[in-house]
């Protein structure tokens, strides 16, 4: 292309997982030569980074492909991520609007020859590079002020969750190399970046599919080392009783680099349910988060399912006294997604709409009353702090998070005295605590 015409707008979608991915690919276009853009319309290329893990998803992707489009009709529109890996070449007939469709299953495996195939590609794209061809260095792009980065250890999963799409959409559980992960760190941490949260759909799992005896307790430790990143957190971590290894328990206890918070997806605590759902029991659940209470100071998040098929009243009452027992001081809950091709797709005893979500309602609150409790315990205890910047309200305060809270999907710090630039951890008093929000001021 002509100097000065290679301009691109990406819209990513979806979760962390998706988020990093769209960073791997903004960074090899900028190695490119292509150059970001902050609005669709001064762009000569749109990528859509979709996701496709529930059917509210998918109508997400495809409204935000066909507005983009409508925003800069002059572009082309390429969409990649989950939309085309679960629905294939389908879609050239049903979104005749895109130029370019380009399947992906590991955005970290980027090669020359895929830069050049998404660049000049028209129609399906399914670039398959040759072993022997060098892969794109991954290089994420420079964020000014920002404090925290997602970095993915593996993609894909080997589980059969019944309700779930994700091995149908991104395969078999593939672990990245530790150097290469320790290398994406390091480079982070020379851009300012303090935390780092690990993500993948299974990070319990990471390395079982490579040689050596690589571990998730062997990777904590590498990872411990790097001296310039203070905060280390670890997202879903499947609830496997022969993964959760002493090992792994003994690099949170040795480490003050690795945050005492982790999340574990439990999904739900009744047996049938869980049977249905292939997950493991309740007693496994139970097993893996004392075994985990051994680290000092151990604070879960965790994720659940209301109105699988066939959850009865009794069976969702069982999970909201679980929860009220004070296990989670932050849960996220889903509301069941009828997805086709999914085991739990042909299952009988549907739960009605309305019931799911009065479910969701009720644990909502349920789960409300807990974090108000264990965030009472808090007032008057000094906490690190990790500064993010000014509240979006006001430039009178400043807002930040603990080390057990994570970005977006929890609460934060407002903080109401002293001063901090973005990315210090600063020593915090709290005075004061809601359901979600600490309120306090630097020591």
């Amino acid at each position: 292309m002509a100097p000065g015409k290679n301009r691109f707008f990406l819209y990513s979608l979806g979760c962390p997982k998706n988020l990093v991915d769209s960073e791997w690919l903004s960074g090899a276009l900028m190695a490119s030569g292509w150059q970001p853009v902050a609005r669709p319309g001064e762009a000569d290329m749109i990528l859509v980074n979709t996701c496709a893990f529930l059917e509210e998803a998918t109508s997400e992707s495809i409204e935000t492909v066909l507005t983009l489009r409508e925003e800069a009709p002059g572009a082309r529109l390429v969409v990649t991520g989950c939309l085309p890996l679960r629905y294939g070449r389908t879609l050239r007939g049903l979104l005749p609007e895109v130029e370019t469709f380009f399947t992906c299953r590991r955005m970290d495996d980027l090669r020359e020859g895929n830069i050049r195939a998404l660049i000049d590609g028209k129609g399906w794209v399914a670039y398959r590079p040759s072993p022997e061809e060098p892969r794109a260095p991954v290089i994420r792009p420079r964020f000014p002020g920002r404090t925290s980065a997602y970095v993915k250890i593996a993609d894909g999963c080997n589980r059969r969750c019944a309700y779930c799409t994700i091995p149908a959409i991104r395969g078999k559980y593939r672990s990245r190399l530790p150097a290469d992960i320790l290398r994406e760190v390091a480079a982070l941490a020379d851009r300012g970046v303090r935390e780092i949260i690990l993500v993948a759909q299974d990070t319990a799992a990471y390395g079982s599919d490579l040689p050596g005896g690589v571990t998730l307790a062997g990777l904590l430790e590498a990872l411990a080392g790097c001296r310039d990143v203070p905060w280390i957190k670890l997202l879903y971590l499947y609830p496997d009783v022969h993964r959760v290894t002493d090992d792994l328990i003994a690099a949170f206890t040795r480490h003050p680099s690795l945050c005492p918070v982790v999340d574990v997806p439990i999904q739900h605590v009744a047996p049938e349910v869980l049977k249905r759902m292939r997950r493991p029991g309740p007693a496994a659940l139970v097993k893996v988060l004392n075994r985990l209470g051994k680290i000092p100071g151990i604070r879960f998040r965790t994720t659940v399912i209301v109105g699988f098929p066939g959850e009865t009243r009794e069976e969702f009452e069982t999970l909201c006294r679980f929860v009220e027992e004070g296990w989670f001081y932050s849960l996220g809950v889903f509301i069941y997604s009828d997805e086709e091709g999914t085991a739990a797709y042909g299952l009988p005893d549907k739960v009605p709409e309305a019931e799911k979500q009065a479910r969701l309602s009720a644990l909502l609150s349920v789960q409300q009353g807990v974090s108000t409790r264990h965030n009472a315990t808090l007032k008057g205890e000094i906490l690190p702090v990790l500064i993010e910047g000014e509240h979006e309200e006001t430039p009178l305060l400043l807002k930040g998070r603990t080390a057990f809270q994570f970005p977006e999907i929890d609460g934060c710090v407002l903080v109401t005295e002293g001063k901090a630039e973005i990315g210090e951890i600063k020593q915090v008093r709290i005075t004061d605590a809601g359901p979600y929000d600490l309120v306090g001021g630097i020591m």
